[in-house]
């Protein structure tokens, strides 16, 4: 048996912004400060370039640091996660708080709009896999069918007066599929109210937030990678002139092969295995509305996923349900854009071909 195992953390790439590992730097314009910060938080590479007149991004790396340590983390004991995991698995309810609550009911409301297509309750299967571990091996079948008997969205009930939720035995919550998405939206809410602040790009892993404008009011400009291209090229890029969050989801981000055969780490809900849609990636551009203030980084997540599991056709159906933009690539190279996302894409390799829908 052969395995040949590589990660790639960082799927969206910020043009032009270049850091030194673990390293803050300072630079200089004439009307702006820009502070920047490369590091590690919530298991994978932070990255933010912030400008304006404050330093604030060791104070970004702080709260995403306790949104994984407080909130999100289903290892770590004390978390609201691992809190709701324990005692709904003895059968009990848990009075959610506000942030959980709200991010835990969005997530459930796009499991249900995409048919299951993204399901927050897969975190055994995930772990049964353990394709981000350090020897992942394809599961016995019967193993995958066993988890899936605990599977389903539907599984989960939260009372609307109270947020208390429980749980069908078995069940676990696990929202880390959309983790580095509301790490965005923190970031997002964190920078509204820093008056001293005019544009920042945070970058979480494959979730990313554009803020405000930059200095010199150009677009910012965040690379989509070529899913076939060695380390961090890009086969284009979009130029956005707005808030917005954009999260990419690939299958060639995490993966192993067994017997010849690569097994990536985006799963299907309904079959336990690795997704098999025909695409190599998804990208999911949400602009700041009023309706997503603060789910975008949470959506264009889960989007992106939900939408790598249904395929292209699905995928654009959900985007529009939902007001948001994508870039889907698929196996023959064709890259097919959604009407604005179009417009704010640049093809840069020729083997790639742009398509409509």
């Amino acid at each position: 048996m052969k395995k040949n195992r590589k990660k790639y953390i960082a799927v969206g790439i910020i043009c032009a912004c270049f850091f030194a590992l673990t390293g803050c730097q300072k630079t200089e314009n004439k009307t702006n400060t820009a502070f920047s910060l490369n590091d590690f938080v919530m298991d994978t590479v932070l990255s933010e370039s912030v400008y304006g007149k404050k330093d604030v991004t060791k104070d970004i790396k702080s709260l995403l640091g306790e949104l994984e340590k407080e909130q999100l983390s289903w290892r770590e004991a004390g978390s609201q996660a691992s809190v709701i995991n324990e005692t709904c698995g003895r059968g009990e309810s848990v009075q959610m708080n506000e942030d959980f609550a709200f991010w835990t009911k969005t997530s459930l409301d796009l499991a249900k709009r995409s048919n299951g297509a993204f399901d927050p309750t897969i975190g055994n299967l995930t772990r049964l896999w353990n394709i981000e571990g350090d020897n992942p091996v394809v599961p016995e079948e019967k193993d995958i069918k066993d988890i899936l008997k605990s599977v389903g969205y539907d599984r989960i009930n939260i009372e609307e007066k109270d947020s208390a939720i429980t749980m069908e035995k078995g069940c676990t919550l696990d929202l880390g599929a959309v983790g580095k998405g509301i790490g965005c939206d923190v970031a997002k809410e964190y920078l509204d109210g820093q008056e001293e602040v005019t544009g920042a790009v945070i970058s979480i892993g494959g979730s990313i937030l554009v803020y405000g404008h930059k200095p010199d009011e150009s677009p910012w400009k965040v690379a989509v990678r070529d899913p076939e291209g060695a380390g961090g090229d890009a086969m284009g890029y979009l130029s956005l002139d707005r808030t917005a969050c954009v999260s990419t989801s690939g299958d060639y981000e995490k993966y192993f092969e067994q017997d010849g055969k690569r097994y990536h780490h985006i799963l299907n809900p309904s079959t336990g295995y690795p997704a098999e849609s025909g695409l190599s990636s998804v990208t999911v551009i949400c602009e700041i509305s009023e309706e997503n203030d603060k789910s975008a980084g949470l959506l264009s997540d889960g989007l992106s996923t939900a939408c790598f599991v249904l395929g292209k056709e699905k995928g654009r159906e959900l985007l529009e349900s939902y007001g948001a933009e994508g870039i889907f690539i698929d196996k023959e190279g064709n890259v097919f854009a959604t009407e604005k996302a179009a417009q704010y894409f640049t093809l840069m390799n020729e083997k790639y071909e742009l398509k409509n829908f």
